[in-house]
């Protein structure tokens, strides 16, 4: 006798009950609080199955640990091997020999991290598709011609990166990059400062969505909705200038409380030398000193701007404000915005800077909302904001911190 498969999604409700988001209703809907619950929801991941997939990741630890001592001889030879390449000191003719060698090294060590810049010399040697897989981080800051020796010695890559961030940095002007487009019959969309690792990924992306743009839409591949960084006010510039209110609000709500408010310390100046406007400074020396002074550590604290003058000189009020902190420390604490992208603190300030003289000087900042979207994202808790309110207040995206709901006049 033939019966009817059980439908999983019943079976699964009889178990987990209203925890699996199953129905019309979590597809496609405008209703945001069914959009959130869908993806915050996690229905298989209930306890039984998490404690299984953690047995199931230890014995294979343990079975990874047996083969390595059962061949032991053979694996100590294989890594000196390998050593030798990495020294310098001669490759193996036979290119097998070589990848036994990173093989054995995988074997023992399964994630190895390189730039796009020194993969090839890493990895030389190594054939098409020698490598099993290929994680690329940060791909929407990455030209896609970087990444193309990585692909080609990889057999499957998981691309994870944001269109929404920081593009590529290129040095060759426009004017350059045009030429070559006429000169070999290329569209313009895959100049490198017109692409990414992440944007090309995406075209080949059949799960997406598309997200609000300057000009155009733009197609990104198995959006990552959820957001579990920043607090509420943070949350909503991104989600209003980047992603087109797209985004879930995920962070959890059982936080501590932190010093101060989210502000913008409004500094009217004609004063400048060039970008840096000395009266910006002093107002981040007090900014700084306040957060000092309630406890905050300076390991929690970034200092970013759009400008690489004001981050130089903002070094010096925080070297004042923190003498006990080494050099080395504050250069990672105290940046541009493109420095600091992969990296936050529980409170960033942003002092914007910019020539009075020289308002134009502010396009780029504006161009896009990557620049904004970056800079306010590096804040887990509180976010101060330096500069003119009546001009950057004016600015395509930066009209959006001027909403007294996500940052208030500053208070002394």
């Amino acid at each position: 006798m033939v019966r009817e498969a059980e439908p999983a999604v019943s079976s699964a409700r009889e178990r987990w009950g209203d925890r699996v988001p199953d129905g019309p209703q979590y597809g496609e809907t405008g209703n945001q609080d069914l959009i959130g619950k869908r993806e915050l929801s996690a229905p298989w991941a209930d306890e039984e199955f998490s404690q299984a997939r953690t047995e199931l990741f230890l014995a294979a630890l343990d079975l990874h640990k047996a083969f390595i001592l059962g061949a032991a001889g053979q694996a100590w030879r294989n890594l000196r091997a390998l050593m030798d390449i990495l020294d310098g000191k001669g490759r193996p003719r036979d290119p097998t020999a070589t990848q036994a060698a990173w093989q054995t090294l995988f074997l023992v060590v399964p994630v190895v991290s390189s730039t796009f810049a020194s993969f090839g010399r890493l990895f030389a040697g190594l054939g098409r598709e020698s490598l099993g897989w290929l994680l690329v981080d940060e791909a929407g800051q990455a030209a896609p011609q970087n990444v193309a020796g990585a692909l080609w010695r990889a057999r499957r890559a998981v691309i994870v990166g944001d269109p929404r961030q920081l593009e590529p940095v290129v040095t060759l002007p426009w004017g350059g990059q045009r030429a070559l487009l006429s000169e070999f019959g290329v569209a313009e969309e895959w100049a490198p400062s017109r692409s990414s690792v992440q944007r090309v990924a995406d075209r080949l992306s059949v799960a997406g969505t598309y997200l609000p743009g300057p000009a155009d839409k733009v197609w990104v591949g198995s959006p990552l909705r959820v957001h579990r960084r920043c607090d509420r006010p943070m949350f909503e510039v991104s989600n209003r200038i980047a992603y087109g209110g797209l985004m879930v609000f995920g962070t959890p709500a059982d936080r501590p409380p932190f010093h101060g408010e989210n502000a913008w310390c409004d500094v009217r100046s004609a004063t400048s030398e060039g970008h840096w406007i000395p009266a910006e400074g002093e107002m981040l020396r007090e900014v700084l000193a306040g957060l000092r002074d309630a406890g905050v550590p300076a390991s929690e604290i970034r200092v970013i701007s759009p400008f690489r003058l004001v981050a130089q000189q903002a070094l010096d009020v925080h070297r004042n404000v923190f003498p006990d902190v080494t050099d080395k420390d504050r250069a990672g604490w105290v940046g541009t915005v493109h420095r600091t992208q992969g990296r936050e603190a529980d409170a960033v300030i942003i002092i914007l800077g910019g020539d009075p003289g020289k308002p134009g000087a502010r396009r780029f900042a504006r161009a896009t909302p990557n620049l904004l979207n970056v800079a306010v994202t590096r804040a887990r808790r509180r976010l101060y904001v330096i500069g003119n309110r009546g001009s950057w207040g004016s600015e395509r995206y930066f009209t959006e911190l001027t909403d007294p709901a996500i940052l208030r006049p500053y208070r002394r």
